[in-house]
This record gives C-alpha cells, sequence and structure tokens, in this order.
C-alpha cells in the first residue's frame, strides 16, 4: 500500500465469536443493519436500500440530540460472504470508500473496517471533529450486541 493511502485511511478490526455468514447477514440484510448501524444513541430513519453493485442505501442518522445527518453509499463490490466496498456521503458528494472484510478465524470473524478519504485532512477532520476512531468501536460494539441478542 502506497504511504499516501496510509495517511489516508482511519482503520478498525474486531474479533467476533460468530460465523463469517451471520456477521455478514447482520451487516448487509436492511431487516438487521439499520437496527444496530451507527455510534452510540444514533438511529436512522427514512431508510431504503438496493443492496446491489450500483445500489444505494440511503437514510438519515439521527443523533442522540435530534440533529439528522443525511447518508448515502453506493455498493462498489459484493463478494458474500466476505467483502464489501461502498462510497459514502451525504448524497452532494462522497466522503471515504469503505471497504468491509470477514475474515474466518478460528472459532469466530475477523471484521476490519477500511475507510479511505480524499486527504489525510479529511480523514483528520473525522476523527479529531467527529470522534470518528470512537464512534468506530461503539458501531462494531453495537454490532456484536445485535447478533448475540437476534440472531
Amino acid at each position: 500500500m502506497a504511504t499516501d493511502e496510509k495517511e489516508r485511511q482511519l482503520m478498525l478490526e474486531r474479533k467476533m465469536p460468530f460465523a463469517r455468514e451471520l456477521v455478514w447477514k447482520a451487516m448487509t440484510d436492511p431487516e438487521h443493519v439499520n437496527r444496530w448501524w451507527g455510534p452510540d444513541g444514533f438511529r436512522n430513519e427514512g431508510v431504503t436500500m438496493d443492496f446491489r453493485v450500483g445500489g444505494a442505501w440511503i437514510f438519515e442518522m439521527v443523533g442522540p440530540d435530534g440533529v439528522r445527518y443525511p447518508n448515502q453509499s453506493v455498493f462498489k463490490e459484493i463478494t458474500a460472504p466476505s467483502r464489501l466496498v461502498f462510497d459514502h456521503g451525504d448524497g452532494e458528494r462522497i466522503w471515504f470508500e469503505a471497504t468491509v472484510t470477514l475474515q474466518e478465524i478460528g472459532s469466530g470473524t475477523l471484521i476490519t473496517l477500511r475507510q479511505l478519504y480524499p486527504s489525510r485532512e479529511s480523514r483528520d477532520e473525522v476523527i479529531n471533529k467527529y470522534g470518528a476512531l470512537e464512534g468506530g468501536k461503539q458501531h462494531l460494539a453495537k454490532l456484536e450486541a445485535y447478533i448475540k441478542e437476534n440472531l
């Protein structure tokens, strides 16, 4: 990987004690993903998902304070049950390219989330201004709790 890409990416990993197919289902099935997606205290409203390459996932993420954040992702690659790539933004601009990789390990799954930003400055902004690292950790913890309780 080029040094430039390392400076523009945000990476998170989490091991979960679930089969890869189960994690994939929770992350890609609209019936499930919209029930846990986002950091603590956030919920999704106005959701539509066309889960196919070229399809879009559109929703408003509503924060604990009621602030609404428009979200739009366009799927670029879907390789079930191991890899998902999408451009993520707000419908006006793309903020980053997300790559989700699910790798079977022992009795569970290693989830790797990679966000690649257009510049180091834009990556640093989401980390420093929006708490993207902590939000991402909360996001993955919510996924694990959701699978444990619902699937």
